[in-house]
């Protein structure tokens, strides 16, 4: 019979776990009783809600891992999916686990060497406490927007096989008193309560990590102290749960989140090098046809502005996000002509398609904005 250990290390077996998820559902039926509408429920309950909806998801997808039976494993694993969907339904920012792969995010090999070692780190707990690292297992990633920072995030989620919580400053800041901390207790003890382990990325971190000042609200100071308590030591006690926090203004983070126990890899996420444009470019174009004026190498260099005809333009790079708008843009203009010929099949796109595009979408990340991450780079180094 298939066994796993719990939190204590004593062995359960399915026949436990399906028992275990009988009653949890049993006690999402309680809860909801003849309330139909979300809006009967009181606050209370709804956090009461989501909280058991993830606790049975986890036991669903404990249960499609161990069982030996294909018929089970899938039911189980539809009914993972469907309850974590409920969940986030009630208020959760779990997702299900993502299907990014590091190989989807293209070029930045030196980034990704970063990313991979951070990931052998949760997932080899023992070598971890030998080495007696207690830094935790958090990670900052800055950069400029589309650079892909959040593909990372759903790529360390991927590889680990865990499921996502995505917290955005909406999901922390509520309207009325005491709501604020109470959103960052739930999200966290929702964290721990996945058996497995989980991945929280706090992306836009600036608005939730900003510094304190004088003129710091309340509510703010009192979500501040909450998370630096939470955030200590993250994921070292073996637990595989990790953080990531994005942020394009470094800057404007207060120095307490900086502390290594809280972040112990703090990286940037530069613009794509040639190697990841082109990487980018060959992907988005997979089976669609290039008329003889253009290719891929000619996409490739009208995204180098060095020496662009517009002096302005010189002082911008294009993110990864753009060249992806460029390319969707360009197959939107190919639409818009078969449309006006009344055609049914597809045109190869052309230059003029692309130039047209790239009129659309100008450049988005400025030398002057780089320079800025690099002085981040420098203070945090010399400390």
């Amino acid at each position: 019979m298939s066994k796993v250990k719990n939190d204590s290390g004593v062995e359960v077996n399915i026949v436990t776990l399906r028992a275990d998820f009988k009653k949890c559902t049993d006690e999402i039926r309680k809860i909801k009783g003849a309330k139909e509408e979300t809006k009967d429920l009181s606050y209370q309950e709804k956090n009461e809600l989501r909280s058991k909806y993830l606790e049975a998801a986890g036991i669903a997808r404990e249960i499609s891992k161990r069982s030996l039976n294909d018929i089970e494993k899938e039911k189980y694993k539809e009914n993972s999916i469907k309850l974590t969907e409920m969940a986030k339904a009630y208020g959760s920012p779990i997702s299900v686990i993502p299907k990014t792969t590091m190989d989807d995010v293209k070029g930045l090999k030196d980034v990704k060497e970063v990313v991979k070692s951070f990931v052998f780190m949760a997932e080899n707990p023992a070598l971890v406490k030998h080495y007696k690292i207690d830094g935790g297992l958090g990670m900052l990633m800055y950069g400029a927007p589309g650079t892909g920072k959040t593909l990372f995030a759903e790529a360390v989620a991927n590889s680990m096989q865990l499921p996502l919580f995505v917290v955005t400053p909406a999901d922390i800041y509520k309207s009325y008193v005491g709501e604020s901390e109470q959103a960052v207790k739930q999200i966290f003890e929702e964290i721990e309560n996945c058996k497995d382990g989980a991945v929280l990325f706090v992306d836009e971190c600036e608005s939730i990590f900003s510094k304190r000042g004088e003129g710091t609200k309340d509510y703010k100071a009192a979500v501040t102290t909450e998370l630096l308590q939470r955030m200590s030591g993250f994921g070292v006690d073996g637990s595989k749960r990790v953080m990531i926090a994005a942020t394009n203004r470094p800057d404007e983070i207060d120095p307490a989140y900086l502390r290594y126990k809280r972040f112990s890899h703090i990286v940037h996420i530069p613009p794509p090098d040639e190697e990841a444009k082109k990487a980018i470019i060959e992907s988005k174009l997979k089976g669609i046809e290039l008329s003889d004026d253009i290719s891929v190498d000619k996409i490739l260099a009208k995204t180098d502005l060095s020496n662009h005809i517009n002096p302005m333009l010189r002082g911008y790079m294009y993110s990864a996000a753009d060249i992806c708008g460029i390319i969707e843009e360009a197959c939107r203009i190919a639409l818009m002509q078969i449309e006006a010929e009344k055609g049914t099949k597809p045109i190869p796109l052309t230059e003029s398609m692309f130039e047209k595009a790239m009129q659309k979408i100008p450049p988005s990340i400025s030398l002057q904005t780089l320079a800025l991450y690099e002085n981040f780079r420098k203070k945090i180094s010399d400390k």
